[in-house]
């Protein structure tokens, strides 16, 4: 019985697999991106449970003598949330190859420069109750941007996935020596809806589909791999 598709000729299915290459690429990079931004959102709950558990240090009245001062900085505490940093945020599996920084540089470019202070052995802000309430404050930005980044990475997953079905349906229905009549029509509704989704910001982390692309995609050979599909579909119609 004959069938509506050609998936069991040789050249069909390299044209399919050409095709289809940017959408599975991206499935991969996304999930495993997903997999590390939910690593690190977990690390960081746990670092905020731990210093949840030190306790503070009474703030010292002004002109209080310089030596006392630094007595009552209490590198105890230093070292207590030097230590929860360490085996929670930096040690999620993939902390050396993606970012490789010292404990505090990693602190100063996630949770800022400011806040980084509280984990110098020497000369660090003391931990008073202000400063752990900014510490926790800072913690919280950080597991808040990475729960928006794992919303917007699953959207991301969503639309490859549907891209993907569709893209596969327009191969399937491809007979002969060109497109099947209205493949063209569906691969412009298939690049408007996909661009209306990149095009979208995000009210909550004031990005784009366009920051997102190229965030995720940045080693890869093309930015948008739906588009890159469809044009593929396109190059191959000629």
């Amino acid at each position: 019985m004959e069938t509506s598709h050609r998936t069991d000729d040789p050249l069909s299915r390299t044209l399919r697999e050409h095709v289809l290459e940017p959408l599975s690429t991206a499935e991969e990079v996304v999930e495993a991106e997903r997999a590390e931004v939910e690593a690190e959102r977990r690390a960081y709950v746990r670092f905020a449970d731990r210093v949840g558990g030190i306790d503070t240090v009474s703030r010292q009245p002004a002109g209080a003598n310089r030596t006392r001062q630094l007595t009552d900085s209490s590198p105890r505490r230093v070292e207590r949330v030097r230590s929860a940093f360490r085996e929670t945020v930096m040690s999620v599996d993939h902390y050396e190859e993606v970012y490789g920084e010292s404990l505090v540089e990693h602190a100063a470019a996630e949770l800022s420069a400011d806040v980084a202070t509280g984990f110098r052995r020497e000369g660090g802000a003391r931990f008073t109750e202000f400063y752990k309430s900014t510490l926790v404050s800072a913690v919280e930005e950080a597991v808040g941007w990475r729960e928006r980044l794992v919303d917007q990475l699953d959207e991301e997953l969503a639309s490859l996935d549907r891209s993907r079905d569709a893209v596969a349906d327009l191969l399937d229905r491809w007979e002969g020596p060109g497109p099947a009549e209205g493949v063209e029509s569906d691969l412009d509704d298939l690049a408007e809806r996909r661009q209306d989704l990149v095009q979208r910001r995000d009210p909550l982390s004031g990005t784009d589909g366009h920051e997102l692309c190229q965030y995720v995609y940045a080693d890869a050979e093309w930015t948008y791999p739906v588009l890159t599909a469809v044009a593929r579909v396109r190059t191959a119609a000629l």
